[in-house]
């Protein structure tokens, strides 16, 4: 697919990625509704159920040649990243507010170029290490780190950025063998059946049928935004779809302030602002330097 296309497709993109972070984000709501009935790590699991049931139908229909790939090791590994990443982010929305954990969830930009640089040697210029500092900046705005004042529960959200920034890194390299559809694949059965490994030592009989409902509920939200987020970054250019991805937070600010009634501090709106233009001049550059090579 040649650049033009895909500025073409651009808008599209865009409304298809916006979708996928309002549905993430209704999914995001229901978790931390759910974290105060439900163990974090049964909601975790429920958010993979609806995705793994459909692409087991869709493997009883077109084979298991969709689990063809160069890079078995790579793929499990991703899937094994993305379960710990949604682990971790809904452990954190046990003990923070939504805005606060979503905020958080943004360096992962920044990771990614600290990772990128030493796990597959990109070159980082002068401007993304600003950006990436700058970023981190934010990043303490957000959390506001002190002895007096020290809240551990911050530390899942950021182990969720990490490890959701390596499945970026895993994304880079297997995106150039493997079909998006095997990737997908990979990451709902392993992601899936590592968290129904764990899930004995954590289930619960769950409270109600209202409590049933919305973990169905964002399964199904899960599923769908992450079908529109893939077949958004398909079509379109990575880099006009990025400051998409920080429409989430005004979701989770509203839903937050709705319905958990949790206001937003200054300190944590500023450093989320700078947090998000350091991740779109990192997308920026990253694109500007793609098409120099």
């Amino acid at each position: 697919m040649t650049l033009e296309i895909y500025r073409r497709n651009n808008i599209r993109a865009m409304l298809y990625m916006f979708f996928g972070m309002f549905f993430f984000s209704i999914a995001d709501a229901l978790s931390k509704f759910l974290t105060g009935s439900l163990p974090p790590m049964q909601i975790a699991w429920a958010r993979w159920l609806v995705l793994f049931c459909c692409v087991v139908v869709f493997i009883c229909f077109r084979g298991i040649k969709i689990l063809k790939t160069k890079h078995p090791f790579l793929q499990i590994f991703r899937g094994v990243t993305v379960a710990l990443t949604v682990a971790f982010f809904t452990i954190g929305l046990s003990f923070v507010p939504l805005a606060d954990a979503v905020a958080i969830t943004f360096i992962t930009p920044i990771i990614v170029t600290i990772l990128g640089a030493y796990l597959l040697g990109e070159r980082v210029g002068k401007r993304r290490c600003a950006a990436v500092i700058i970023g981190f900046f934010g990043t303490l705005m957000i959390t506001q780190p002190s002895i007096e004042n020290s809240n551990l529960g911050l530390l899942f959200p950021f182990l969720a950025a990490l490890f959701f920034a390596i499945r970026q890194i895993i994304s880079r390299r297997v995106s150039y063998n493997d079909d998006v559809q095997t990737t997908v694949a990979y990451t709902a059965l392993t992601s899936f059946l590592l968290l129904s490994v764990c899930l004995p030592f954590f289930w619960i009989e769950v409270p109600s049928k209202l409590d049933a409902i919305m973990l169905l509920s964002l399964s199904a939200f899960s599923a769908l935004g992450e079908i529109f987020i893939i077949y958004a970054l398909s079509i379109g250019l990575a880099v006009a779809l990025t400051p998409i991805h920080y429409t989430m937070i005004i979701w989770a600010v509203l839903y937050g302030y709705f319905f958990f009634e949790d206001v937003p501090g200054i300190s944590m709106i500023f450093g989320t602002v700078v947090v998000i233009f350091s991740g779109i001049y990192i997308a920026h550059r990253e694109h500007r330097l793609s098409q120099e090579h």
